[in-house]
């Protein structure tokens, strides 16, 4: 795949996923962005030898959720 096309790719799935993202958490589309595009899932994504730009915006936003979960029973702990 070329790199614009790739590129795009990612960017689509992005947003995508951020959509999905902002309906399971009832907020903005854009927070959801925001919030997907600063993530350790958005840089995988963006990672082309992770593969996950492979998967559909659903499994995307499911790994960014479990993501967000696992930082939260992190922070638990550390307390």
């Amino acid at each position: 795949m070329r790199q614009s096309e790739y590129e795009f790719t990612m960017e689509l799935l992005s947003a995508m996923a951020a959509e999905t993202i902002a309906r399971n958490q009832k907020i903005a589309k854009i927070k959801a962005f925001d919030r997907f595009m600063r993530s350790e899932t958005a840089a995988l994504l963006f990672d082309e030898e992770s593969g996950l730009w492979q998967n559909g915006p659903d499994y995307i936003a499911d790994e960014y959720q479990a993501e967000q979960r696992a930082k939260a029973t992190s922070r638990r702990h550390l307390k």
